[in-house]
Order: structure tokens, then sequence, then C-alpha cells
């Protein structure tokens, strides 16, 4: 996604304060834009420590962005300038003794190549979401930036066209102002975003039938 003469755009996700400090020393000797946020934006590169739900990291793999590790700062910073990125991306090699699920890692890879093979403009860019209605809830603001960086559209519920594709819910308890029109569509717990992106899980079985 970024060519060797764009500028990168960093993030980070994952690092303690000491950690995040240190990295950020060798950062600076290369050219390069760092957002210092808590929240995703429109970052070409994402340095994680490890492989994470963070929002950081599942909309860096919505938008199909170049997530790496560390020694990918590192050792560009003590090469001068910066380095092919294919070897130090998550998912360029697969380890067998971990936790992680074989598609948990290859997740950025996997999603990064698809996009760029495909020309799509982000993994949700087919779905239409209703998201539930939580004002002032951090989390579910946090899932809307995660969808709008994998380019879905989010639709209201009182409001909402005809196809709809993916209605998310976080109870069974949902306000159904425009029931005829939702009918249709399927139900969704709001933790199928991550498996979506990070495990592929893509099928109809994964489905919650609320209607």
């Amino acid at each position: 996604m970024a060519g060797g003469d764009q500028k990168r755009i960093i993030q980070l996700t994952g690092f303690k304060k000491e950690e995040k400090k240190a990295l950020l020393k060798w950062l600076f000797k290369l050219d390069c834009v760092f957002l210092d946020n808590k929240k995703y934006r429109n970052c070409t590169h994402l340095i994680a420590k490890k492989l994470c739900k963070s929002e950081k990291f599942l909309a860096a793999c919505a938008a199909g962005k170049w997530i790496l590790t560390k020694e990918y700062i590192i050792n560009s910073a003590e090469s001068g300038r910066w380095l092919d990125e294919t070897t130090y991306e998550w998912g360029y090699e697969i380890e067998k003794d971990t936790h992680y699920s074989p598609q948990m890692q290859s997740a950025p890879k996997r999603w990064r190549k698809e996009l760029t093979r495909s020309g799509a403009r982000g993994a949700f860019h087919r779905w239409k979401v209703v998201l539930p209605v939580n004002e002032g809830d951090k989390r579910m603001t946090s899932i809307r930036r995660v969808l709008q960086a994998g380019k879905a559209t989010l639709c209201s519920s009182q409001n909402v066209e005809r196809n709809v594709t993916h209605i998310f819910i976080n109870s069974t308890f949902f306000p159904m102002q425009n029931k005829k029109c939702l009918s249709d569509a399927q139900y969704y717990p709001l933790q199928y975003i991550g498996d979506y992106l990070l495990e592929n899980e893509v099928q109809n079985t994964e489905d919650i039938q609320m209607n």
C-alpha cells in the first residue's frame, strides 16, 4: 500500500510507556509522520507489539495497511533508510507454538494482499451496517471507526435502506423502529467484526438469526 517513495505515516499499538519512548527515538531518525493518538487515524503503517484486537489493529487490517513488528523501525533506523516491509509484516511467518491461530497470524498480510489485488476500498466495502444506538459509548465509537476504516456504509436504524446487510447487537434487546426494512438483514454479535477480520469466519453458519 505504501510505495518506496511515499512518506510513511506511522501509528503504534500495544507498547507500554518506556518501550514506546525507546522506539520513538529510533523512529525520529527516519523520515516519516508519527501520529501519537490512541484512536486509529489514516496511517500507512501500523507498528504492533503483538497480534491483538485493538481498534488500531482491526482498523489497519480492514483498510489493508502494513502491520509490522517493531524491528522494522529499529532495523530501518540502523540502516539509515526505510527498508522493504515484506519480512517485517505480521503474518510473514506462521508460528506453530503459539496460542494465536494461523488465520489470526496471517490476517494483516491476507487483507493487505487481498485489497491490493481486488482494488476494493476496504474489507467491509460491501457492508451496509446498523449499529446499536448507545450514545456516549466509547466502545461503540471505536467499532464505528473500525467499520469506517474498512469502508462500511453506516445506516441509522430509524432511517434505514432496505438493502442493509448487517445488523449488530450487543444484547437480545434491539430497538426496532423500522422493523419492516430490517427484517431481511442478518443479525450479528459485535465480536463478529474481529472474527471476520482475524479468523476469516464468514460462513452463514456464523450468523445469529433473531427474527
